[in-house]
Protein backbone atom coordinates (compact mmCIF):
# COMPACT_ATOMS: atom_id res chain seq x y z
CA UNK A 1 0.00 0.00 0.00
CA UNK A 2 2.78 2.35 0.92
CA UNK A 3 4.49 1.79 -2.42
CA UNK A 4 1.24 2.40 -4.29
CA UNK A 5 0.66 5.67 -2.41
CA UNK A 6 4.16 6.85 -3.29
CA UNK A 7 3.59 6.00 -6.95
CA UNK A 8 0.27 7.87 -7.02
CA UNK A 9 1.74 10.97 -5.31
CA UNK A 10 4.75 10.87 -7.60
CA UNK A 11 2.50 10.62 -10.65
CA UNK A 12 0.35 13.54 -9.50
CA UNK A 13 3.42 15.65 -8.81
CA UNK A 14 4.78 14.93 -12.28
CA UNK A 15 1.43 15.76 -13.88
CA UNK A 16 1.18 19.07 -12.01
CA UNK A 17 4.77 19.94 -12.99
CA UNK A 18 4.02 19.29 -16.66
CA UNK A 19 0.82 21.38 -16.44
CA UNK A 20 2.60 24.32 -14.74
CA UNK A 21 5.41 24.25 -17.30
CA UNK A 22 2.87 24.31 -20.11
CA UNK A 23 0.87 27.12 -18.46
CA UNK A 24 4.03 29.19 -17.92
CA UNK A 25 4.86 28.99 -21.63
CA UNK A 26 1.30 29.36 -22.86
CA UNK A 27 0.44 32.41 -20.76
CA UNK A 28 3.86 34.04 -20.57
CA UNK A 29 3.68 37.80 -20.95
CA UNK A 30 6.66 39.21 -22.77
CA UNK A 31 7.87 42.51 -21.29
CA UNK A 32 8.78 45.46 -23.44
CA UNK A 33 12.64 45.58 -23.56
CA UNK A 34 12.29 49.36 -23.21
CA UNK A 35 11.21 48.83 -19.61
CA UNK A 36 14.58 47.30 -18.67
CA UNK A 37 16.49 50.08 -20.41
CA UNK A 38 14.53 52.75 -18.54
CA UNK A 39 14.96 50.93 -15.24
CA UNK A 40 18.72 50.99 -15.74
CA UNK A 41 18.58 54.79 -15.91
CA UNK A 42 16.44 55.15 -12.78
CA UNK A 43 18.31 55.22 -9.43
CA UNK A 44 16.73 52.01 -8.10
CA UNK A 45 15.90 53.48 -4.70
CA UNK A 46 12.22 52.46 -4.93
CA UNK A 47 11.42 55.45 -2.73
CA UNK A 48 7.95 56.02 -4.18
CA UNK A 49 8.53 59.77 -4.42
CA UNK A 50 7.21 59.68 -8.00
CA UNK A 51 3.86 58.50 -6.66
CA UNK A 52 4.18 55.01 -8.12
CA UNK A 53 5.08 51.62 -6.62
CA UNK A 54 8.83 51.69 -7.15
CA UNK A 55 11.22 52.07 -10.07
CA UNK A 56 9.98 49.07 -12.05
CA UNK A 57 6.39 50.30 -11.96
CA UNK A 58 7.52 53.74 -13.10
CA UNK A 59 9.61 52.16 -15.87
CA UNK A 60 6.53 50.36 -17.21
CA UNK A 61 4.50 53.57 -17.17
CA UNK A 62 7.28 55.51 -18.89
CA UNK A 63 7.65 52.84 -21.55
CA UNK A 64 3.91 53.04 -22.14
CA UNK A 65 4.06 56.85 -22.34
CA UNK A 66 1.82 57.09 -19.28
CA UNK A 67 4.27 59.14 -17.19
CA UNK A 68 6.48 62.14 -17.86
CA UNK A 69 10.27 61.62 -18.33
CA UNK A 70 10.87 63.90 -15.34
CA UNK A 71 8.64 61.89 -12.99
CA UNK A 72 11.63 60.57 -11.03
CA UNK A 73 12.60 63.37 -8.66
CA UNK A 74 15.49 61.30 -7.28
CA UNK A 75 17.11 60.91 -10.69
CA UNK A 76 16.70 64.62 -11.37
CA UNK A 77 17.26 66.41 -14.69
CA UNK A 78 20.02 64.02 -15.82
CA UNK A 79 17.76 60.94 -15.63
CA UNK A 80 14.89 62.88 -17.20
CA UNK A 81 16.99 63.84 -20.21
CA UNK A 82 18.26 60.27 -20.73
CA UNK A 83 14.76 58.83 -20.50
CA UNK A 84 13.39 61.47 -22.87
CA UNK A 85 16.12 60.67 -25.41
CA UNK A 86 15.32 56.97 -25.13
CA UNK A 87 11.62 57.65 -25.71
CA UNK A 88 12.25 60.20 -28.44
CA UNK A 89 10.41 62.99 -26.63
CA UNK A 90 11.29 66.33 -25.06
CA UNK A 91 11.97 66.37 -21.33
CA UNK A 92 10.07 69.01 -19.40
CA UNK A 93 12.50 69.25 -16.49
CA UNK A 94 11.03 70.88 -13.40
CA UNK A 95 13.02 73.47 -11.48
CA UNK A 96 15.24 71.94 -8.81
CA UNK A 97 13.76 72.27 -5.35
CA UNK A 98 14.73 71.55 -1.77
CA UNK A 99 12.83 71.02 1.48
CA UNK A 100 12.62 74.06 3.74
CA UNK A 101 11.55 74.27 7.39
CA UNK A 102 9.18 77.17 8.04
CA UNK A 103 9.62 77.30 11.79
CA UNK A 104 12.50 78.50 13.97
CA UNK A 105 10.62 78.19 17.24
CA UNK A 106 12.45 75.34 18.90
CA UNK A 107 12.11 74.51 22.60
CA UNK A 108 14.40 77.37 23.61
CA UNK A 109 12.41 80.00 21.70
CA UNK A 110 8.78 78.85 21.80
CA UNK A 111 6.66 78.51 24.94
CA UNK A 112 4.91 75.25 25.89
CA UNK A 113 1.45 74.92 27.41
CA UNK A 114 1.97 71.50 28.99
CA UNK A 115 4.32 68.52 29.01
CA UNK A 116 3.40 65.94 26.42
CA UNK A 117 3.86 62.32 27.57
CA UNK A 118 1.99 60.42 24.84
CA UNK A 119 3.23 58.52 21.78
CA UNK A 120 6.35 60.24 20.49
CA UNK A 121 5.12 61.25 17.06
CA UNK A 122 4.14 64.67 15.77
CA UNK A 123 0.79 63.35 14.57
CA UNK A 124 -0.12 61.96 17.99
CA UNK A 125 1.03 65.14 19.69
CA UNK A 126 -0.92 67.29 17.24
CA UNK A 127 -4.13 65.38 17.90
CA UNK A 128 -3.72 65.73 21.67
CA UNK A 129 -5.29 69.11 22.45
CA UNK A 130 -3.41 70.63 19.52
CA UNK A 131 0.01 69.69 20.88
CA UNK A 132 1.99 71.14 23.79
CA UNK A 133 3.29 74.22 21.97
CA UNK A 134 1.67 77.54 22.79
CA UNK A 135 2.05 78.40 19.10
CA UNK A 136 -0.57 76.33 17.29
CA UNK A 137 1.36 76.66 14.02
CA UNK A 138 4.89 75.68 15.04
CA UNK A 139 6.97 72.52 14.76
CA UNK A 140 6.15 69.86 17.36
CA UNK A 141 9.71 68.54 17.31
CA UNK A 142 9.11 64.79 17.43
CA UNK A 143 10.76 63.97 14.10
CA UNK A 144 8.08 62.34 11.94
CA UNK A 145 9.74 64.03 8.95
CA UNK A 146 13.14 62.59 9.85
CA UNK A 147 11.81 59.04 10.11
CA UNK A 148 9.98 59.17 6.79
CA UNK A 149 12.88 60.57 4.71
CA UNK A 150 14.29 57.76 2.52
CA UNK A 151 17.52 59.68 1.83
CA UNK A 152 18.61 60.57 5.39
CA UNK A 153 18.42 64.22 4.42
CA UNK A 154 16.79 65.31 7.69
CA UNK A 155 17.96 65.30 11.28
CA UNK A 156 16.82 66.89 14.54
CA UNK A 157 18.98 69.56 16.17
CA UNK A 158 19.45 70.26 19.88
CA UNK A 159 16.48 72.63 19.86
CA UNK A 160 14.16 69.86 18.59
CA UNK A 161 13.84 71.30 15.11
CA UNK A 162 14.42 69.43 11.83
CA UNK A 163 17.47 70.40 9.78
CA UNK A 164 17.76 69.73 6.05
CA UNK A 165 20.97 68.41 4.53
CA UNK A 166 20.60 70.01 1.11
CA UNK A 167 23.28 67.78 -0.42
CA UNK A 168 21.08 64.75 0.24
CA UNK A 169 17.62 66.24 -0.28
CA UNK A 170 16.01 65.37 -3.63
CA UNK A 171 12.69 67.13 -2.92
CA UNK A 172 10.71 63.89 -2.86
CA UNK A 173 8.05 65.56 -0.71
CA UNK A 174 7.60 62.78 1.85
CA UNK A 175 8.48 65.11 4.73
CA UNK A 176 5.98 67.64 3.40
CA UNK A 177 3.20 65.05 3.35
CA UNK A 178 3.85 63.66 6.84
CA UNK A 179 4.07 66.96 8.78
CA UNK A 180 0.74 67.57 10.57
CA UNK A 181 1.53 71.27 10.99
CA UNK A 182 2.52 71.75 7.32
CA UNK A 183 5.68 73.67 8.24
CA UNK A 184 7.73 72.00 5.49
CA UNK A 185 7.53 73.05 1.84
CA UNK A 186 9.62 72.48 -1.28
CA UNK A 187 11.20 75.71 -2.48
CA UNK A 188 13.24 76.37 -5.65
CA UNK A 189 16.95 76.03 -4.94
CA UNK A 190 17.58 79.50 -6.35
CA UNK A 191 15.36 80.96 -3.64
CA UNK A 192 18.16 81.85 -1.24
CA UNK A 193 15.96 82.89 1.67
CA UNK A 194 12.48 82.18 2.98
CA UNK A 195 10.31 83.03 5.99
CA UNK A 196 10.85 80.66 8.91
CA UNK A 197 7.33 81.00 10.27
CA UNK A 198 3.78 80.09 9.22
CA UNK A 199 1.83 81.75 12.03
CA UNK A 200 -1.10 83.80 10.77
CA UNK A 201 -1.29 85.76 14.02
CA UNK A 202 0.48 89.08 14.39
CA UNK A 203 2.14 91.38 16.88
CA UNK A 204 1.83 90.56 20.57
CA UNK A 205 -0.11 87.36 19.93
CA UNK A 206 2.99 85.97 18.21
CA UNK A 207 5.57 87.36 20.64
CA UNK A 208 3.71 85.91 23.62
CA UNK A 209 4.35 82.38 22.34
CA UNK A 210 7.56 82.60 20.24
CA UNK A 211 10.52 84.97 20.23
CA UNK A 212 11.33 84.44 16.54
CA UNK A 213 7.87 84.35 14.99
CA UNK A 214 6.76 86.71 12.22
CA UNK A 215 4.73 89.57 13.72
CA UNK A 216 3.20 90.59 10.38
CA UNK A 217 4.59 94.13 10.46
CA UNK A 218 5.06 94.29 6.67
CA UNK A 219 8.42 96.09 6.78
CA UNK A 220 9.96 93.46 4.50
CA UNK A 221 7.38 94.15 1.80
CA UNK A 222 7.84 97.92 2.06
CA UNK A 223 11.64 97.83 1.62
CA UNK A 224 11.72 95.33 -1.29
CA UNK A 225 11.83 97.60 -4.34
CA UNK A 226 10.99 94.93 -6.91
CA UNK A 227 7.68 94.17 -5.24
CA UNK A 228 8.75 90.54 -4.83
CA UNK A 229 7.40 90.49 -1.27
CA UNK A 230 3.72 90.95 -0.54
CA UNK A 231 1.76 90.34 2.66
CA UNK A 232 -0.87 87.61 2.83
CA UNK A 233 -2.55 86.37 6.04
CA UNK A 234 -0.04 88.43 8.07
CA UNK A 235 2.89 86.63 6.44
CA UNK A 236 5.39 87.76 3.77
CA UNK A 237 4.99 85.99 0.46
CA UNK A 238 8.23 85.84 -1.54
CA UNK A 239 7.60 85.79 -5.30
CA UNK A 240 10.88 84.96 -6.99
CA UNK A 241 9.43 85.48 -10.46
CA UNK A 242 9.49 89.20 -9.62
CA UNK A 243 13.01 89.28 -8.20
CA UNK A 244 15.47 87.95 -5.66
CA UNK A 245 16.33 91.27 -4.02
CA UNK A 246 15.51 90.23 -0.47
CA UNK A 247 18.71 91.49 1.18
CA UNK A 248 17.20 94.57 2.80
CA UNK A 249 14.12 92.66 3.91
CA UNK A 250 16.33 90.11 5.69
CA UNK A 251 18.34 92.85 7.40
CA UNK A 252 15.36 95.00 8.40
CA UNK A 253 13.13 92.22 9.78
CA UNK A 254 12.65 93.10 13.49
CA UNK A 255 11.76 89.52 14.38
CA UNK A 256 14.71 87.99 12.47
CA UNK A 257 12.33 85.42 11.00
CA UNK A 258 13.99 85.05 7.59
CA UNK A 259 16.07 81.92 7.05
CA UNK A 260 19.12 82.31 4.79
CA UNK A 261 19.81 78.97 3.18
CA UNK A 262 23.30 77.56 3.56
CA UNK A 263 24.15 79.87 6.44
CA UNK A 264 21.81 78.44 9.04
Amino acid sequence: MLGLSILILGGLSFAFAVFLAFAARRFKISEDPLVAKIEEILPGTNCGACGFAGCHALSELLAGRKAEPGACVTGGPEAAKKIAALLGVTANVAELRVASIHCQGGKSKARSRFEYVGIKTCLSSHTTAGGPKACFYGCLGLGDCVRVCPFNALSMNKDDLPVVNENKCVACGKCVAVCPRKIITLVPRRKWTYVGCISKDRGKAVKDVCSVGCIGCGICAKVTKSGAITMEDNLPRLQIDKGLDFEEAVQRCPAHCFVVRGLK
